[in-house]
């Protein structure tokens, strides 16, 4: 999604503003006539909005699609029926009839309704290929239904980054507002996929990327929700991470970071380092893959052959998901409730987090008492209170002072749920552990967990502000979230990250935060630390819009580092970077590093900084710790090359180039002509 194409991506349902689009050619073979009967546009009732089909302007109210899956029950998203306080359907000759929400999944962002009428059920296709002939049949910008026709541009999509289950068939049929729980058919109107989702341009137009929910992943969902009210997606305990680029480059298949102990992984042979290539018939390339392929599994009966790659040999073994676990621990790492795809007790979690606004916007607060929150400093920074949001509405937090210094903030609250979930404070980190982060998810307005990763380094222990190094998955939002283990305990809170290493401030500073709350400081340091970041962000926002003409900038380096807010410094230092204030870009960064010694992510922005002031000799220090945290990673051992070369350190070059042939062939050639014919080391940038 780069140059024209806006980077983000909208749902289906109706927008405010119709727009027109080009339509796709048709086959040559029209659809059957009783296909439309199969499918109806659902006209949800949304607070404070008009409904559609009552005579309104098109594209004014709130509508969508649904699909009929059996006599009596409807398809449709759940994005479309969320907020709805009652639900109508609109057949194609025009009949409108009363509907009910069954369930909803929002895992998979897929509902049930149900109708009293004996509606016609759409017929299931075969599993689609690849160009083959579709067309796409919806509620479009509340005009009724109608189709537009193209192709299967990709299946198996399982990281289009919508829900966090996902299963989509990827079609160029042109898709707009109001086609959200339509569907795409094949050209003998057999039902391919539940339309879902699409990626659009900057004006909202389609752009020829849309996605239809898979007919294995919305009956395997449905037939759960019609049945039971909810669907339990099976775990097979295990963490899958990425490959390592050394790695990929020989086999695109996810790599098994660690086993539960009793799960249905572990009862297969399955160890840490295998390879997973297939499940069942299907080919896994990426963790995201293995989700999809597990959630369309339908239950515990038949195991489920995997296919791994370990040392070089392929074997293949049976997962299965019958035997009953010895624990209840176990029980509840193999079971997970249906808007969740995780253990359950890591879902559990969410009762512990909220979404919270102050000087940032939008993030996230952990419950660690009855009327008690923490979050990070850089959420609340010179405020004195923030907005909770909770089920029951928007809470005032109290900002209480404390004389710790780090990135933490306590909020009280009142009218907290009683009922709620309230994590402890004391459990251990283990070193092969599973960690998922729990936080606001600002798109889908709600609060839920993303994926899980393992520990990349606990906090340095000469650091008085160390943090928690993982490869859990965080976004904007989730800072001030919870950092859990696969049993649901609060390890840490999220602070965020970037290029797949994300951070967490240890339990150790939030009991840190508590009990200097005392200190006779704690009004002091709370009111300097939050004017100091207020003013270096401030500061940082006029350099980016270069009001600086009177700007200080010595004493604006000054005033971030007495901020002392590692994700400041970072963000500041790139900044000063760019407007070419080289030595005040190294202060902070060097400042980030000595608050935060393992962060991989400050040692390369330092690196950046000492690089651009054509400082090289200063750089191999840095990259030699840079390279034992991050052995393989290319970027880092460039780095080191580099440094080493013009920085009178040859045998650090050496070093980095023989961990480059193994990290990345292609790119170790390339160093090696530039160390066997450097040119003379560039100056200051």
């Amino acid at each position: 999604m780069r140059n024209a194409v806006f980077p983000y991506a909208i749902f289906l349902a109706t927008a405010l503003l119709p727009a027109l689009v080009g339509l796709q050619p048709a086959p040559a073979n029209a659809l059957p006539a009783d296909t439309l009967k199969s499918v109806v546009s659902v006209l949800p009732v949304w607070p404070g909005r008009p409904q559609g089909g009552a005579g309104g302007r098109p594209g004014v109210a709130p509508e969508g699609s649904g699909v009929v899956l059996r006599p009596g029950h409807i398809a449709t998203a759940w994005h479309v029926v969320e907020p709805a306080k009652r639900i109508d359907i609109r057949l194609s000759d025009g009949r409108i009839l009363p509907a009910r929400l069954i369930a909803r999944d929002e895992a998979s962002d897929i509902a049930v309704l149900g109708v009293d009428a004996a509606l016609a059920p759409i017929g299931i296709a075969p599993p689609p290929r690849l160009a083959q002939p579709v067309c796409a049949i919806g509620n479009a910008f509340g005009l009724g239904l109608s189709v537009t026709c193209g192709v299967v541009s990709a299946v198996n999509v399982s990281d289009a980054g919508f829900n966090p289950v996902e299963d989509f068939v990827q079609t160029d049929a042109a898709s707009n507002p109001g086609v959200s729980g339509g569907a795409l058919v094949d050209a003998e109107g057999r039902l391919v996929g539940m339309m879902s989702a699409i990626f659009a341009s900057r004006d909202d137009n389609n752009i020829g990327i849309n996605f239809a929910v898979s007919t294995g992943l919305l009956l395997r969902v449905a037939d759960a929700l019609i049945a039971d009210g909810e669907v339990r997606y099976l775990s097979p305990g295990w963490r899958l991470e990425r490959a390592r680029r050394a790695r990929s480059a020989r086999l695109a298949a996810p790599v098994v970071g660690a086993v539960s102990a009793g799960g249905a992984a572990a009862r297969a042979g399955v160890v840490p380092g295998d390879a997973v290539v297939k499940i069942g018939t299907r080919r896994i390339r990426t963790p995201r893959d293995a989700i999809a392929a597990i959630a369309v599994v339908r239950g515990v009966g038949k195991p489920l052959d995997i296919t791994l790659q370990r040392g070089g040999e392929r074997r293949v073994v049976a997962l299965s998901f019958d035997a009953e676990p010895g624990t209840s621990q176990a029980r509840a790492r193999r079971e997970s409730p249906g808007d969740c795809p995780h253990p359950a007790p890591v879902c559990r979690v969410r009762q512990a987090v909220f979404p919270v606004s102050g000087f940032n916007p939008m993030a996230s607060a952990t419950r660690i008492g009855p009327g008690l929150l923490v979050t990070n400093r850089h959420i609340v920074a010179d405020r004195p209170d923030a907005v909770v949001f909770t089920p029951d509405g928007p809470r005032k937090a109290r900002v209480i002072p404390s004389a710790y210094r780090g990135d933490l903030a306590l909020l009280e609250v009142q009218d907290l749920p009683a009922k709620g979930f309230v994590p402890g404070l004391d459990a251990k980190v283990r070193d092969d552990g599973v960690f998922y982060a729990v936080g606001a998810d600002i798109a889908r307005k709600t609060v839920r967990v993303f994926e899980p990763g393992g520990l990349i380094a606990r906090p340095a222990e000469e650091a008085d502000f160390g943090r928690l190094h993982v490869r859990a998955r965080m976004q904007p939002g989730v800072s001030g979230g919870a950092l859990v283990d696969e049993l649901g305990q609060l390890v840490g809170i999220a602070v965020g990250g970037g290029e797949g290493r994300f951070e967490a401030m240890p339990l150790k500073a939030v009991r840190s935060l508590l009990a200097r709350r005392t200190d006779p400081r704690a009004a002091k340091v709370t009111r300097l630390l939050g004017s100091a970041l207020s003013d270096c962000d401030a500061g940082t926002e006029a350099i980016r819009q270069r009001a600086t003409d009177r700007f200080d900038r010595k004493d604006f380096v000054k005033t971030c580092a007495e901020a002392m807010n590692h994700g400041q410094l970072l963000e500041t230092g790139r900044v000063l970077a760019r407007a070419r204030d080289f030595g005040g870009a190294i202060a902070l960064h060097r400042e980030a590093v000595e608050q935060v010694p393992n962060s991989i992510n400050a040692r390369v922005s330092l690196l950046v900084s000492l690089q651009l002031a054509g400082r090289f000799a200063e750089m191999t220090g840095h990259a030699r710790r840079a390279m034992r945290m991050a052995p393989e990673d290319p970027r880092v051992l460039r780095f080191a090359i580099q440094s080493g070369v013009w920085g009178n350190a040859p045998e650090l070059a050496e070093r980095a180039y023989r961990a480059l042939v193994k990290a990345d062939p292609r790119q170790a050639r390339a160093a090696r002509r530039f160390i066997d014919n450097a040119p003379p080391a560039p100056g200051r940038r």
